[in-house]
């Protein structure tokens, strides 16, 4: 199946063009994924501690780093009411929880220490491993929403996880074609782009590059030089390599962009797939054009995207 973007250079805009959508927003209230008000969440499945990992009990675990726990407002539970008679539908069985990535109410993710990242990565890895050995589950989502056009409801930084019973259409088709290739193709991206003008930065384990295929404004991706499935396949060093290359280019996006409204996917699967992160900053809408035809139109050729990320 083939899909389109349209690179507009001709509408090109600058960065100082983007700045005005800034991810910040006034507190309004207290806030329930602050330290002291865990009794505003549900109970948490997983508290990140420094002494290790444990859950809520009858009382609300204090003093931790991270903490997931079911969202209040869920797209999928455990035990869903029966799918309605009208159509063929699967029962949508699953899970969804929301991933509190640090204590501290005005902390972005860019401006994360290296620890901090490392652990954030952690926290990652041991969720989507726990949902994944579920016999129900097929796929793993994890992303985060950064700022109110992301669609983050709340500004105390946090991810999101939504387990499913089925594998996304789209994971579907890319995972096709792929097997139709004679070697992965995301493997010969990582190379070929390892010395391209659209590298942004890279370590010994991952590249960061703004994609050939970027559907927006300084969309980037994050590959592993090597071929890797998922999360579970990286030891503690590519792990803490991730977590570098992470916080850099949220970094670098942050200061070119003032800080701007993203979001950041995780793209993973343990078969026939190669894992990926794209971040793609909310910087235009979808309009006429794009839900008409499914055609992306995006102002910043990758290039450009590139130079302007190494100068951030």
């Amino acid at each position: 199946m083939q899909e389109y973007c349209v690179i507009a250079s001709e509408r090109q805009k600058r960065p100082s063009d983007f700045q005005a959508a800034g991810a910040k927003e006034k507190s309004t209230g207290k806030c329930p994924f602050c330290p002291g008000n865990e009794e505003m969440t549900p109970p948490a499945t997983a508290v990140y501690r420094e002494d290790g990992v444990c859950a809520d009990g009858e009382e609300r675990v204090r003093g931790w780093f991270a903490r997931a726990f079911p969202n209040l407002y869920p797209a999928m539970v455990p035990d869903p009411a029966p799918a309605t008679a009208d159509w063929t539908a699967l029962r949508g069985r699953g899970y969804h929880e929301v991933i509190i990535e640090s204590p501290e109410h005005g902390k972005s993710p860019a401006g994360f220490s290296e620890e901090q990242m490392q652990r954030l990565v952690g926290v990652y890895r041991d969720r989507y491993i726990h949902y994944k050995k579920m016999p129900d589950v097929r796929f793993v989502s994890i992303f985060k929403n950064w700022g109110r056009e992301a669609g983050a409801s709340l500004s105390h930084t946090h991810s999101q996880l939504i387990a499913l019973p089925l594998l996304p259409p789209l994971l579907m088709r890319e995972r096709e074609a792929m097997a139709s290739w004679p070697s992965c193709p995301y493997c010969a991206v990582a190379d070929r782009e390892s010395s391209s003008p659209r590298l942004v930065a890279g370590n010994r384990d991952w590249i960061l590059l703004a994609p050939f295929f970027s559907q927006s404004p300084y969309e980037t991706w994050i590959l592993p030089r090597r071929h890797y499935g998922d999360l579970e396949e990286l030891d503690r060093e590519r792990c803490e390599s991730l977590a570098q290359i992470m916080g850099e280019g949220l970094g670098r996006l942050s200061r070119l962009l003032k800080d701007p409204p993203y979001n950041l996917m995780i793209y993973q699967l343990s078969e026939g797939y190669h894992l990926n992160i794209r971040i793609q900053p909310v910087l235009s809408k979808m309009a006429g054009f794009e839900k008409n035809t499914g055609i992306c139109i995006n102002t910043v050729p990758p290039e450009q995207a590139a130079i302007d990320l190494l100068d951030a």
